[in-house]
């Protein structure tokens, strides 16, 4: 009988244990340094008095923030009383309860957590901490305001990508895209709660107001042009991208001609052109009126003399767009000359189509390009895995 009690108080102990375990993992775990970070950012000022903060598990463990505070440099202290659990890789957003609910994203009109507007702000030149249990968990400190190329309120945000693994979350902030599927309300470009858009200063090809930089060594202009004409003869979603592959090179004035000439015999044209997979004719206007932007800003005074009419009208190009609208204005009308292929996808790209004879990677002739460009065929082909991908992607999101 005693060895039964025995028994019996021992299940009972451990039945208790297992339950005060489970309890506790439900309750979540205390965050070390890094757990929990700063991914996105809505500063007050900016906003027509809304802000908000998002936040992001990094970890691979459930992270309960009750108790812990956010701080500002002006001392104001944002206290979670609740219980605020944010699940391994997940985001967490704190918003003022004080801005108009109309539009807004659920994130945003339900955020994770509210306050008072007047009880804590983020403003466009801040320091904010993140501590629990007196420990600093994460900070950033920034000095932002909204591009001023275009009347327009976009967030201050963290780099990242869902497909990176968390262990590699870049450093980098820049502005969200003023893409439309980040749009809310009027004019504002954000992603609260989801996963940021790319920023374009890490990519691996880009430059600045810095022609010296992207320069192609051994580049084959008249070649190249003659590329561009056949890829335009194919009327797709991507025949203009030898032109725009060469728009940070220097150029002679008779080349400045005859791209002008191309420009103006093809740019309707694009408007009707047949998709490439994601690619389609606002990507194509887009990207034809950012090279023509490039060729002429880059230019010397006879070679803007060459390309005036086509500047001109390239500069009202971005207003015709159904998509890449306001992002077409920075690149084409923008202070800062954006330069260089940017990405991978694009730099492997124009190397099939831009001539440069001994330089490895780019075609050394033209005739190279005839005999390795995509067929017709395999065009198809391409389109139709494309297709299937996506509607796979989007019957099972």
């Amino acid at each position: 009988m005693r060895n039964t009690l025995i028994k019996f108080g021992l299940m009972t102990f451990s039945i208790l244990g297992l339950a005060a375990c489970q309890k506790a993992d439900s309750l979540g775990s205390l965050p070390h340094a890094g757990d929990i970070v700063f991914t996105e950012i809505m500063p007050l000022d900016t906003a027509d008095g809304s802000n908000w903060v998002e936040l992001y598990n990094t970890s691979d463990t459930s992270i309960q923030l009750q108790q812990c505070i956010i701080s500002n440099k002006t001392g104001q202290i944002l206290t979670i009383s609740e219980s605020l659990i944010v699940e391994p890789e997940h985001f967490a957003v704190f918003s003022s309860n004080s801005i108009d609910s109309t539009a807004l994203p659920p994130s945003l009109s339900q955020p994770n957590f509210d306050f008072p507007a007047d009880d804590f702000q983020l403003n466009s030149n801040e320091t904010l901490k993140l501590l629990c249990d007196n420990r600093l968990i994460n900070q950033i400190t920034y000095d932002v305001n909204s591009p001023e190329y275009m009347n327009i309120t976009t967030s201050w945000q963290r780099h990242y990508r869902p497909i990176e693994p968390t262990d590699s979350i870049s450093n980098a902030w820049c502005y969200t895209n003023p893409l439309e599927n980040y749009e809310y309300g009027s004019a504002k470009f954000a992603t609260p709660g989801k996963a940021n858009s790319f920023c374009s200063s890490i990519a691996p090809f880009i430059a600045y107001d810095n022609q010296a930089a992207v320069m192609i060594e051994g580049i084959d202009l008249e070649a190249t042009l003659r590329v561009a004409e056949a890829e335009m003869a194919r009327k797709s979603a991507t025949s203009e991208l030898a032109i725009w592959g060469i728009r940070d090179q220097v150029i002679t004035p008779e080349i400045a001609r005859k791209v002008s000439e191309l420009y103006f015999s093809n740019i309707d044209m694009l408007y009707e052109s047949a998709p490439f997979t994601a690619i389609d004719w606002n990507h194509a206007v887009w990207h034809f009126a950012w090279a023509i932007s490039n060729l002429y800003r880059n230019g010397d005074a006879v070679v803007k003399n060459e390309l005036q009419l086509a500047y001109e009208d390239a500069q009202k190009r971005p207003e015709t767009l159904d998509l890449f609208k306001y992002i077409a204005i920075n690149y084409v009308r923008g202070e800062r000359i954006v330069m260089g292929d940017i990405h991978t996808p694009a730099h492997e790209a124009v190397q099939k189509l831009i001539v440069a004879p001994g330089n490895a990677g780019y075609l050394n002739s033209y005739e190279e390009y005839f005999e390795k460009r995509r067929g017709p065929i395999t065009t198809k082909a391409i389109n139709a895995v494309y297709i299937a991908g996506k509607s796979l992607s989007d019957l099972f999101q």
